[in-house]
């Protein structure tokens, strides 16, 4: 498939690539989740149906949510529903060029769109305290992609990560 838009991807992780514990977000930000929201608002959201199923609809509200899920009988009020990655691409290729497209997470679905070269940019809020967790994020994605730092804040760090253009995926 011949895949044109560029997928920013956005989330936090800790330093040893913590996501998630118990269906949920390990640490409470406000200021973190405003970040996000901001981000995000009026675009396109995909993520995993866990995800999906835990993130609070005040932050799903005023943007277009597009679940990636293996169950082809799933239908959610407020979302597309999608069941593969090449059905996925090709909605989101169909929407309008002005949405930013953000992939959200969770972590098998920034896997699967990292392992594929989906993702050329990518938004990370570095969690500094450690927190445990049962899901994580392969941080070894980004060991080659060049990092700066977009704001530092007493408990994160956010950063921003591009893929290096030698090392971008044909698609």
């Amino acid at each position: 498939m011949n895949f044109s838009k560029q997928i920013i991807g956005i989330m936090a992780a800790t330093e040893h690539g913590v996501i998630g514990c118990d269906n949920d977000l390990p640490w409470c930000y406000p200021e973190e989740l405003e970040h996000f929201r901001k981000m995000t608002e009026s675009h396109v959201i995909i993520m995993g149906r866990k995800t999906y199923d835990t993130t609070p609809q005040l932050l799903m509200s005023n943007r277009h949510a597009v679940v990636l899920s293996r169950n082809g009988d799933l239908s959610l009020e407020n979302a597309k529903v999608v069941t593969s990655l090449n059905d996925c691409l090709a909605y989101i290729d169909g929407l309008s060029a002005q949405c930013k497209i953000f992939m959200i997470g969770g972590a098998q679905i920034a896997h699967l769109f990292l392992a594929n070269g989906l993702i050329s940019s990518f938004v990370l809020t570095k969690i500094h305290k450690p927190y445990p967790g049962d899901v994580c994020l392969d941080l070894s994605y980004f060991k080659t992609w060049s990092r700066s730092i977009l704001k530092r804040h007493d408990h994160y760090t956010l950063l921003s990560y591009h893929l290096r253009a030698s090392l971008r995926l044909k698609l």
